[in-house]
């Protein structure tokens, strides 16, 4: 009975993932149509794509090993993608706080006072934990800092203690998101993104302090731009490796579906023609792709049931690569379960804030505080009460001098947080 579920299971996955292929690779070849211009890094791994898809279109089934060597370079990619999206968070943070400066806006129609009384009764509101948490997050996020080194070292260390007990694992994980997330870790290859490398080695040469009106809309324009190209680009690499996944599905169930001869002829037709398109030969590929429609919906049965994959490594490969979580590991990772200690902790703490210090000494003052806001709202949220929150919030506010920015920083808050909505 259960060799009989694998086989519809298996059948299920391949007639979905053949149909989705089709329909992506499509989508893909539309873009390039309409004019989007590939990196050089996506021509070399759209063209591996399509030498792999014409292999296993040819009968070869055996390229798992190079699917696993293209998959990882894109999700290398997408790594990049996203280190780029938090280096513009950071400036863009920087931006939006001599705005006022430049920009003539009406003054915000809260006291830092009135305004933490109203992000308390926002965040009260909300009907789950992980929505208020999420919105504190938002919320100091923005707040502006007013921080020593010193001061913000005490509470990273403070607010890392929460780990105690904890497997050390996720502390090791947690602090390398954080550092990727602070660009104190950045990956290999981003120079490779040439347009996106020197929109970031621009933010690196401004000076902030010394920002007229001109040169801050320049900046703006230029952190526009960067976000459309890193949006642009992101989508596509992301399509890409869903290509991948579909095409490693098909290449771990070919020999086990149980598919209708008529419609396995009408996925290989159409892949052939696809292809085509693929090597930039415009043609019309409707005909194509209503060959397949409704094959998903109809797999879909089959697909949410599941089946038993423990112990079996193909159905195990196939759970991940149907997920839906497109960059999943196919492979086991061996996990420490070791806990903890506080004085593990405080020693990984205090080597993440020595990689901050030495980030923080080629930075100007108002990018230092940038990053500083990002690992305080990544930081676990350890406010005991209401009352705590609406004081550190309060006290943020008053704290900065800056008037223009004090006003950016509310009005981002009355924005983003839509506290009018609860006045």
């Amino acid at each position: 009975m259960e060799s009989h579920k694998k086989k519809k299971y298996m059948s299920a996955a391949y007639r979905s993932s053949f149909a989705k292929l089709l329909l992506n690779i499509y989508l893909y070849c539309e873009e390039i149509q309409e004019g989007y211009e590939p990196s050089p890094w996506e021509r070399e791994a759209a063209a591996e794509f399509g030498r792999l898809f014409e292999l296993f279109i040819g009968g070869r089934e055996d390229i798992t090993g190079e699917l696993d060597s293209l998959r990882d370079g894109i999700i290398g990619r997408v790594e990049v993608m996203t280190a780029f999206t938090d280096c513009f968070q950071i400036y863009e943070y920087v931006l939006n706080r001599v705005e006022r400066r430049f920009v003539t806006a009406a003054p915000s129609k809260y006291t830092p006072s009135l305004m933490a009384e109203r992000l308390v009764d926002y965040i009260a509101g909300l009907e789950y934990g992980a929505e208020q948490n999420e919105a504190l997050r938002q919320i100091v996020a923005q707040l502006p800092v007013r921080l020593t080194r010193q001061k913000f070292y005490s509470i990273v260390l403070d607010r890392l203690s929460v780990f105690a007990g904890a497997e050390q694992a996720q502390i090791e994980d947690f602090l390398y998101m954080l550092g990727t997330a602070a660009a104190v870790r950045l990956p290999e290859h981003m120079e490779e993104e040439k347009e996106l490398y020197e929109i970031l080695s621009e933010f690196r040469r401004t000076d902030y302090r010394k920002l007229d009106g001109v040169k801050f809309g320049m900046c703006s324009g230029t952190l526009a731009r960067g976000i459309r190209i890193l949006t642009d680009r992101t989508d596509r690499y992301v399509l890409l490796v869903q290509l991948v996944n579909d095409l490693y599905v098909l290449c771990l169930t070919g020999k086990e579906a149980l598919i209708d001869a008529s419609e396995q002829q009408a996925f290989l037709t159409g892949a052939k023609k696809i292809m085509e398109a693929f090597r930039g030969q415009r043609q019309d590929l409707l005909e194509e792709l209503r060959q397949v429609e409704g094959v998903q919906e109809s797999a879909s049965q089959w697909l949410s049931a599941g089946v038993k994959s423990e112990g079996d490594p193909v159905l195990e490969k196939l759970e991940k690569l149907l997920s839906g979580s497109s960059f999943m590991s196919l492979e086991e990772k061996k996990v420490s379960h070791e806990t903890a200690d506080q004085a593990l902790i405080e020693e990984r703490g205090k080597a993440f804030c020595e990689d901050l210090d030495r980030l923080f000494a080629d930075m100007q003052k108002p990018v230092v505080r940038a990053v500083m806001a990002k690992v305080l709202s990544g930081l676990p949220m350890v406010f005991q009460d209401s009352q705590e929150i609406r004081e550190y919030i309060q006290m943020s506010l008053e704290g900065c001098s800056d008037y223009a920015e004090r006003e950016a920083c509310m009005e981002l808050l009355e924005q983003e947080l839509m506290v009018d909505a609860v006045v």
